[in-house]
């Protein structure tokens, strides 16, 4: 392995650049999930005898990566990082600005590459680039840049040799379903561990439970520490009266109509298997394996509709199939119309792709504030829209209906439809409850009209839109 500075391209002024390169031996996945999941990074980042505190890690276009390097002799450097371009698992491009606390700030454009040498082997590029030959100098003098890159390196090298386990596989069901099956307590005491009395996809969450196997019993102790919804859910975990502590991340991404489940167990060599043989890697594998196929099991279920006739609303308007796709799919129309008569939206965040998700507040006549959110699923443009319809909370997490009993469906189905038809356009919306108890469906059936009242505001709210100038 090696890890020194060379210039890049001659032609394109070197004596501004700094460039760190170097070989690890582990698959280039894995390698990019060190180096951009901060429950990893906080473990390796920074020159020997450094920490780091992470406040966020965003990584992705427009993204932000705010942290502050310690010392050895307790001296901060706080860093904020915007990431201008993500192509994973091969580049990563951002922005820096970085300064010892107190002193003069430094800035530069970072690029990261990763080459894949060989199916288990990973070449890292780090190239920094400055605005002049006197800021990279500036640099290298007060900050022992080069140095300290290397050194950076070598911890990550360090990290990465504690070899993780990693377990992939594909499941039939969108990743909105999977995310619910993995953060919702209900769902996860039916295929997880039954034994869990409180879950919380919270950074900082805490819980205890106890899990007897082979005529012993195992006290789990976790403590969430990574939540990114719909992509990546991160928890410590560890064991009372056992050495050690180890990170498990599940990363989520779309496959089609499924979702690809990337699992890595890191830090199984802190339980000490040698003298622990109950805590041996093999066993980890085997209870992996084992979970992550009944967690298949389970999201294809749960994604399947249940058998109820739908509720469906259709609605003509008198204007071209592209302005009504406008008012659906564009944040500010959207917040104009939709909503019963009366009520007001306001968009928290909207993300209109599979895997995106709109979060909202509607506020009642009477001030009554109610959160919602779509966790979309699929989008052909001027097609179809499909969606998870769902009540919400401030935080956008899964919440009941706030002017209904327990037995309101917590999750819909629905599907809107747009058909051009001689220069109009005609909508129709269906819903069907998800994952439904025999209590949720009876309440389903039983509330049709207020479905079709509340629909029926909100398509006159649009009506009365696209009849404006």
């Amino acid at each position: 392995m090696s890890a020194s500075p060379v210039p890049a391209d001659s032609s394109s002024a070197p004596s501004r650049e700094i460039v760190l390169s170097r070989d690890f031996d582990a698959p280039r996945e894995l390698v990019w999930e060190a180096m951009t999941s901060p429950e990893h990074v906080v473990h390796w980042w920074g020159p020997q005898g450094f920490r780091t505190e992470i406040e966020v890690m965003e990584v992705r276009p427009g993204g932000a990566w705010i942290h502050t390097m310690v010392g050895p002799d307790g001296t901060r450097y706080p860093n904020k990082s915007i990431f201008r371009d993500v192509v994973r698992p091969e580049r990563i491009v951002y922005v820096h600005g970085g300064r010892r606390e107190g002193g003069p700030g430094v800035g530069f454009v970072a690029t990261w590459t990763f080459d894949a040498l060989a199916p288990r082997r990973t070449r890292v590029t780090l190239r920094m680039e400055f605005r002049s030959a006197a800021d990279r100098d500036f640099v290298v003098r007060e900050f022992g840049a080069v140095e300290g890159g290397r050194q950076t390196l070598a911890r990550l090298d360090e990290f990465l040799s504690d070899a993780p386990l990693v377990v992939e596989r594909e499941l039939a069901a969108p990743v909105d379903v999977v995310w619910q099956a993995l953060t919702d307590l209900a769902h996860l005491r039916r295929w997880y561990f039954p034994q869990l009395s409180a879950f919380a996809a919270r950074v900082g969450f805490e819980t205890e439970f106890t899990v007897s196997h082979a005529g012993r019993d195992f006290v789990h102790r976790w403590r969430v520490t990574a939540v990114l919804p719909l992509q990546r859910l991160a928890y410590a975990w560890g064991y009372a009266g056992y050495p050690g502590g180890s990170v498990v991340t599940f990363h989520l991404a779309p496959a089609g109509a499924g979702t690809r489940l990337t699992l890595v167990h890191r830090g199984l060599a802190s339980f000490r298997p040698e003298l622990h043989p109950e805590l041996a890697p093999a066993n980890f594998r085997t209870g992996w394996t084992e979970l992550c196929a009944a967690l298949g099991r389970y999201v294809t279920a749960l994604g399947v509709p249940a058998a109820v006739p739908p509720f469906v609303v259709a609605r003509e308007f008198a204007a071209p199939l592209a302005l009504v796709w406008q008012a659906w799919t564009e944040r500010d129309h959207l917040a104009r119309w939709f909503g019963p008569a009366g009520f007001a939206m306001t968009v928290e965040k909207f993300d209109l792709r599979p895997g995106g998700v709109c979060h909202f507040r509607l506020d009642a006549p009477d001030g009554t504030a109610m959160w919602a959110r779509f966790a979309y699923r699929e989008i052909v443009p001027q097609e179809k829209i499909v969606w998870i319809h769902a009540f919400s909370d401030p935080d956008g997490g899964l919440g009941r209906h706030p002017l209904s009993d327990e037995t309101w469906p917590r999750q819909l189905l629905a599907t809107a439809t747009f058909a051009a038809r001689d220069g109009r356009t005609v909508v129709t919306v269906s819903w069907v409850p998800l994952d439904a108890d025999t209590d949720e469906l009876r309440t389903f059936e039983k509330h049709r009209g207020s479905m079709q009242q509340g629909w029926s505001g909100s398509l006159d709210r649009l009506t009365h839109l696209l009849g404006q100038p």
